[in-house]
């Protein structure tokens, strides 16, 4: 009997990853996805009108990093990641920022010499784009222009972390209204990798903790009710309502109920889309 040969193209296994969560990392790099497109559109397709998108974000081997391209190493107290985006890219974000489109004219720019203009450009990117990954890897709520690490963030022009065990990200951007397709693209510190790794770590499933170990205040469910609002209106008023009118509401302090007993009161507010209430105080 004649062996089957093994099928063409398997997937060639990383010993550096083995044992290592690396099947979550699919919920981070979607969010990143997320905050990354978010950033293009609040920095560069709502201002000038481009389309700007991020169509992917993965690891990527280190062998398929571009070895031509300006890596900016940005310095952080958790560790350093180093930054390069595809001139292609870089030229289309400049070309809308001064008004002028050689791609929709077929020049060919990236043989022109670099400018200082566009270097400066490169740094401003960088550190918004990193700024936004920082705050997606330790947990923050974005701030889509990585306003709140870029005063944190130190630029360094040096040659890149390129060891063995460091972790590329590859995101692919697009833009659609000249058609040009390129990448970014960040470098991760071993530091880097233990903090992500921390923060997947609650996805991982873990033993179940015994009800009867928890305090007796954390193992008593109480169900609270919030009266939102009320509002009298005359008997005649309320005969006369027709479909599509509407009776002017304000939204005050609210009532918060144990079954029927008023024991709190709380201001109603609104975050991410979703009715909260904040600002307990206890019913004298």
């Amino acid at each position: 009997m004649q062996k089957s040969a093994a099928p063409r193209g398997g997937v060639s296994l990383d010993p550096l990853s083995l044992g290592r969560p690396l099947h979550l990392l699919d919920r981070f790099t979607a969010l990143a996805r997320d905050d990354l497109d978010e950033a293009f559109r609040s920095s560069l397709n709502r201002r000038y009108r481009a389309q700007f998108e991020v169509a992917e974000v993965r690891l990527a081997p280190l062998d398929t990093l571009p070895e031509r391209g300006r890596w900016t190493g940005y310095a952080h107290e958790q560790g350093r990641i180093d930054f390069t985006l595809d001139r292609s890219l870089l030229l289309e974000a400049l070309d809308y920022r001064y008004g002028s489109h050689p791609a929709a004219l077929g020049s060919p720019r990236d043989a022109a010499p670099v400018t200082a203009t566009e270097e400066r450009l490169a740094a401003l990117l960088g550190r918004r784009f990193v700024g936004v990954l920082v705050e997606r890897l330790e947990g923050r709520t974005p701030s889509h222009d990585g306003s709140a690490h870029t005063g944190r963030l130190l630029a360094d022009a040096t040659t890149p972390l390129r060891r063995q065990g460091a972790w590329a990200l590859r995101v692919a951007v697009r833009e659609r209204v000249h058609d040009i397709d390129g990448a970014m693209y960040f470098l991760l510190e071993d530091a880097w990798q233990r903090h992500l790794l921390q923060q997947l770590a609650p996805l991982r499933e873990r033993p179940a903790e015994s009800a009867t170990a928890q305090p007796f205040a954390h193992r008593l469910p109480l169900a609270l009710t919030a009266r939102l609002l009320e509002k009298d209106i005359p008997l005649g008023r309320l005969l006369d309502l027709k479909v599509g009118d509407v009776i002017p509401v304000s939204m005050g302090v609210s009532d918060v109920l144990i079954d029927d007993s008023r024991v709190f009161t709380a201001q109603v507010v609104e975050h991410k889309g979703k009715l909260c209430l904040t600002a307990f105080e206890d019913v004298e």
